[in-house]
């Protein structure tokens, strides 16, 4: 098994770009070049800005123009060293947005998001990377992006936009056989898309866009059978899309757009009971959208486009008491939003 590693989403999907622009301007500047010869170097450093001026002088490569960072190309995903922060060597090239990300169980992850290939190989939306680093067969090939993911066992659940997945018709969420990928027989068939989902014992739980899901009305949160497919009684009817799902203990955390939940006022961001599906009094108050959410022991880390949580001025990112919903000392403030 490998250590647990982090991820990070490369955001700028002018990355691509600004590589090539370096690479064929360079290129130009060799007159006994041929262009048949040139290729991009996937070594190459790139930028987080436009690349405005290029010069070459013996083996040095200057770059001027409008960024303040230059660094390794990783592609869209990358996992990362939790002590260093650093990217892990060797791990496959995605050339679109990764969405999410589960680890399999067994040293490798399964991705979902916006891409076509993983390290040249096609794989539309979906992929499982070995320990190796090697892209495996398994390959479900929704027909449309993956927002969520959550593994149980030898079972990968999805969410996302697509009515088709695993070599059958399913509406934005599917249960998939994890090492040989046809969509299983569950099928909540939701009305619209699946953002976020988590699994815990026999109950899937669900967070999106949708306003029915397992077979009854549940507006954008529901509690599903992992057995049937089937809604459970839990209700929370949020008013508003929600866009992300935690469980710690006996609470559903969830974060959204939303600003009534669980039967009570709760902006963006609320604590659910997980057996009556009721608010509770845990209230952080942010003054916009959560994104992400992740539980962590005694602790909620939220991410958004929020300037105050918790009581105290936190800009995108905070990390919140899970009893009391105010805000700790762990100041990262991140200004481009989480």
């Amino acid at each position: 098994m490998r250590p647990h590693r982090s991820w990070t989403r490369a955001r700028g999907q002018n990355v691509f770009h600004r590589l090539t622009r370096i690479v064929v301007v360079a290129a130009s500047l060799c007159a006994n070049s041929r262009a048949e010869a040139q290729s991009i170097r996937q070594d190459l450093y790139v930028t987080n800005g436009l690349v405005r001026a290029v010069v070459v002088s013996g083996n040095t490569l200057y770059i001027g123009g409008d960024f303040n960072q230059v660094g390794p190309a990783t592609g869209h995903g990358v996992p990362l060293d939790p002590a260093t922060g650093q990217p892990f060597s060797g791990f496959p090239k995605v050339n679109g947005i990764v969405n999410a990300v589960v680890p399999d169980g067994s040293g490798g992850w399964y991705i979902g998001g916006g891409f076509t290939a993983v390290q040249g190989v096609p794989r539309k939306y979906l992929a499982h990377i070995l320990p190796d680093n090697s892209v495996s067969a398994w390959n479900p090939n929704p027909n449309g992006n993956v927002y969520a993911l959550a593994v149980s066992g030898t079972t990968v659940y999805a969410g996302g936009i697509f009515t088709n997945i695993g070599g059958q018709a399913r509406n934005y969420i599917a249960a998939l056989e994890g090492t040989t990928g046809p969509a299983t027989a569950w099928n909540p068939s939701a009305s619209s898309t699946v953002v976020a989902l988590v699994v815990s014992g026999t109950t899937v739980y669900a967070g999106g866009y949708f306003t029915s899901i397992g077979g009854q009305a549940r507006n954008h949160i529901a509690a599903l059978d992992a057995s049937t497919g089937l809604a459970t009684p839990w209700d929370p009817n949020a008013n508003n899309e929600v866009w992300a799902l935690a469980l710690s203990g006996t609470t559903v955390y969830a974060s959204g757009f939303f600003s009534m939940i669980g039967g009570q006022t709760r902006y963006y961001i609320a604590a659910l009971d997980a057996t009556t599906g009721l608010a509770t009094p845990w209230n952080p108050v942010p003054n916009g959208s959560v994104y992400v959410l992740v539980a962590s022991g005694t602790t909620v880390y939220a991410g958004g486009v929020f300037g105050t949580i918790g009581g105290h001025v936190r800009i995108n990112i905070a990390a919140l008491d899970a009893t009391t919903g105010l805000d700790s000392l762990w100041v990262p403030n991140d200004t481009g939003g989480v």
